[in-house]
């Protein structure tokens, strides 16, 4: 586990760097997440796996609610910047939120009543909620560093898996969108890697890191290749007549 004191000391020493890389970590994140409101909207499917989005909104919504611990414990601009950072990462959340509620029933549930779909929905989110407050008990993150890399890994196995359940469809996601995806994961572990501290240099991070960009440019790979028209074989009999 991580000292937060020895972390912020070390991002204070590398300030442009961290400001710079997590920058435009943040950049790509929003980018990625327009995009995958209009593509979501486009193809009138929820872009976002549900476990995702509620363990997304779990955790960015545990770091806007550390308003206290951010401005007033440690009183430090990193945490700060993050903080302002992460009330556009929850409205987006929300927006997801909105979506699969909107879109969810029909495609998972098209025989039940809308009110049924919600409570499910509610019922669940609420069972999330609960865990990731016990879980917090149990792993002190103060930083959100280990929060925001569990984050990272689970979004292209959890949209994998949606992909898998609708059939092999690509609907709601998009090549931009996970090549942005990996650009936003990249440039947080090159941070995180080069500024945040030894802890963050082990060989077990290391694998890490390089997994989780790997899986996310691997699905960027795969909707690229969907998107391809394939080439018709040529027809041999036709071509023998010839």
């Amino acid at each position: 586990m991580y000292d937060p004191h020895q972390v912020l000391q070390a991002l204070d020493a590398n300030k442009v760097g961290v400001i710079a890389f997590c920058g435009l970590a943040m950049i790509f994140n929003y980018i990625w997440f327009v995009q995958a409101v209009r593509q979501g909207f486009k193809d009138q499917v929820y872009p976002i796996p549900m476990f995702s989005t509620l363990f997304w909104l779990c955790g960015d919504g545990t770091g806007v609610l550390r308003h206290d611990m951010y401005f007033v414990q440690y009183h430090h601009w990193y945490l700060e910047l993050f903080w302002y950072a992460l009330i556009f990462t929850v409205t987006f959340e929300i927006i997801f939120i909105v979506m699969t509620l909107k879109f969810g029933k029909k495609e998972l549930t098209p025989r039940w009543r809308s009110q049924d779909f919600y409570l499910l929905f509610a019922g669940g989110a609420v069972i999330f909620g609960l865990s990731w407050a016990y879980i917090l008990t149990a792993l002190p993150d103060d930083l959100n560093i280990i929060y925001f890399n569990l984050a990272n890994m689970a979004g292209p196995i959890a949209m994998a898996m949606l992909i898998l359940r609708r059939g092999g469809s690509t609907a709601g996601t998009s090549t931009a969108i996970w090549v942005n995806y990996t650009l936003m994961i990249s440039c947080w572990y090159f941070a995180q890697y080069t500024y945040f501290g030894p802890e963050f240099r082990t060989p077990l991070m290391l694998t890490f890191y390089l997994v989780n960009i790997g899986s996310a440019a691997g699905l960027a790979v795969y909707l690229w290749r969907q998107r391809v028209p394939k080439t018709a074989a040529p027809d041999h009999k036709q071509a023998s007549m010839a």
